[in-house]
């Protein structure tokens, strides 16, 4: 399945929200260092595989999307790059001030993978835009 409308994709977002919202609270509840780096592995294959299953306007509905491809628009990846990169340097600075925690780590180094992730898309849609203008 692929997701091509906005509405769809507000759904599917929503309900991502939605469980990471329950389960931190429940892990958090629960105090659980361990609960707390699950639930970053589940939010990190959660929203990657939502990147493999949106698709933008002209992009092929059934092809598999590349790897490296997390949006279908250069600005919107660039955006996402630097808002994951500015996430995990406030956690740094956090982990630095006394703060740190092994779940946090995980955190950040979730955070600095999305942000490459991001960036990479951001410059080969970038040369891509390029290439055809």
């Amino acid at each position: 399945m692929r997701y091509t409308t906005s509405g769809q994709k507000a759904v599917v977002i929503a309900v991502l929200l939605a469980v990471s919202v329950i389960l931190a609270l429940l892990f958090n509840a629960l105090h659980s260092e361990v609960g707390s780096i699950i639930l970053t592995v589940l939010q990190v294959l959660g929203w990657y595989l939502v990147s493999r299953l949106f698709r933008g306007p002209g992009e092929p509905v059934r092809a598999a999307r590349p790897w490296w491809r997390m949006t279908n628009r250069p600005l919107l990846s660039g955006a996402l790059a630097a808002a994951y990169g500015l996430v995990a340097v406030v956690n740094i600075g956090f982990s630095f001030a006394g703060f740190g925690s092994l779940s946090g780590t995980v955190s950040i180094l979730a955070e600095l993978a999305f942000a490459a992730l991001f960036a990479l898309s951001y410059l080969r849609l970038a040369s891509l835009a390029r290439a055809t203008a």
